[in-house]
């Protein structure tokens, strides 16, 4: 296996036993001729390459096979078929502070996690400092495990891995249970581990932090692996299986009544459709047309000017009696990270019933504050309850070009003052050069 593979995968399969009852365990064993157990395939013939230096991001529905697939990566978990091959020193997060002695202060899990991981006691004891400085439990680090809070197992268990100078890091879903500050801290670490050519194995159901940190994707479900690719279009393909369903016949019937209704539709929605545009819901209400204009008229905008008004239109049509009908846009940049997201429900308005066949236009009237650069809007139709109707993953594009100098994505347009005496035009708008 070449240097350039950090992590190599081979037909790997996963299975678990399941007993309807103890005693058929018993039985089993007892009479090992015939089996009594149903059984479970937990992951289901992956094969993968992982090069060394890459952030893959790994995502899924609950049960897919995530976790465990991460354990036998990690050497806790044996496969039961497949060769599993790992170049160079894991630290895993897994679950939140697995390997941690409940008795154990603070410091002696420090050291004992350390070793584990491969360090002498004099290395972990050069880094114990940084340690528990990441970690921000104070006093806490000398006292029994077992008396610590959950987020304050989650800041020691992230600082011992965060600090052990792995090769290849395993994050899985941990980063979900500490505070904003902790998780902007410990975000912040990994991009730093990142940069220094670390393999890093990231599993979140934040699709924006998969989006913005990882340079490729793989989608599970079901123990098997659906895709593997650009982040961003793993991710939307993993937006469009939350609300379909598991069986492969009803996914077909899905897929043909979706491009049955797509050419029913006008022009333009065909048109995106040939530019491989990502769609799903179960069509009770479909999107028409979509169009941004501005207050004087103007249809079908493609270039923005940061601080004008413009207006989002979604014409949309029932193909069923509604009564619960939520409508919403996501505008995002080309890597897919969500810049800004509303929907009639979080606006407080309560949309009307439809008749079957009835049209309805739902215009979003907003300014526009990004920066200069270039932009996609997503749509959605939904119910109260969250089921689908019809979402387009990045149906519009847009660009913002103007001559405002700013860092990141919006212009909050400030101001300054000397002297708590304000100047209006200390911050001049700068003409391109």
């Amino acid at each position: 296996m070449g240097e350039e593979i950090a992590i190599s995968l081979k037909n790997i399969s996963k299975c678990y036993k399941r007993y309807a009852r103890p005693v058929d365990r018993l039985k089993e064993i007892l009479l090992p001729g015939k089996s009594h157990a149903q059984e479970f395939w937990a992951l289901d013939n992956i094969n993968l390459e992982i090069p060394r230096g890459e952030t893959l991001g790994i995502i899924g529905q609950n049960g897919s096979g995530k976790s465990t697939l991460l354990q036998i990566i990690a050497g806790t978990l044996t496969p039961t078929t497949g060769e599993v091959w790992v170049n160079g020193r894991v630290s895993a997060l897994l679950e939140l502070g697995s390997g941690f002695n409940p008795e154990f202060t603070g410091r002696q899990n420090v050291f004992f996690n350390g070793q584990i991981l491969g360090l002498s006691r004099d290395e972990i004891q050069a880094k114990f400092d940084d340690i528990a400085a990441f970690a921000e439990i104070g006093d806490f680090i000398e006292h029994p495990v077992k008396t610590y809070s959950s987020g304050m197992v989650l800041r020691l268990a992230f600082a011992v891995v965060a600090n052990t100078e792995p090769s290849i890091l395993i994050v899985d879903e941990a980063l979900a249970v500490g505070d904003a500050k902790f998780q902007a801290r410990c975000m912040k670490r990994i991009r730093q581990i990142k940069e220094q050519g670390v393999t890093i194995l990231f599993v979140s159901h934040d699709s924006g932090s998969v989006k913005m940190l990882c340079k490729s994707a793989v989608l599970l479900n079901y123990g098997k692996i659906l895709e593997i690719g650009n982040p961003k279009e793993v991710v939307n393909h993993y937006i469009a299986l939350l609300s379909s369903t598991p069986n492969e016949a009803e996914l077909e019937e899905k897929n043909l009544e979706e491009t049955e209704i797509l050419n029913n539709d006008n022009d333009f929605i065909k048109n995106k459709e040939n530019n491989s545009m990502h769609r799903h819901g179960n069509k009770l209400a479909i999107i028409k047309n979509v169009q941004i204009n501005d207050l004087e008229g103007g249809k079908n905008i493609i270039k923005l000017e940061t601080g004008k008004t413009y207006q989002i239109s979604v014409f949309l049509e029932a193909q069923a009696e509604l009564s619960d009908l939520i409508v919403g846009i996501s505008i995002r940049n080309l890597m897919g990270l969500v810049i800004y997201g509303t929907n009639s429900q979080l606006l407080n308005i309560k949309l009307p019933n439809l008749e079957d066949r009835q049209e309805l236009t739902v215009i979003f009237q907003l300014p526009c504050y990004l920066n200069r650069g270039v932009y996609t809007v997503t749509i959605g139709i939904h119910s109260e309850e969250g089921l689908s109707y019809d979402w387009i993953d990045e149906l519009l594009v847009f660009e913002v070009n103007n001559s405002i100098f700013c860092d990141g994505f919006v212009d909050l347009q400030s101001n300054i003052k000397l002297n708590n005496q304000e100047y209006n035009v200390i911050v001049p708008r700068l003409e391109k050069i």
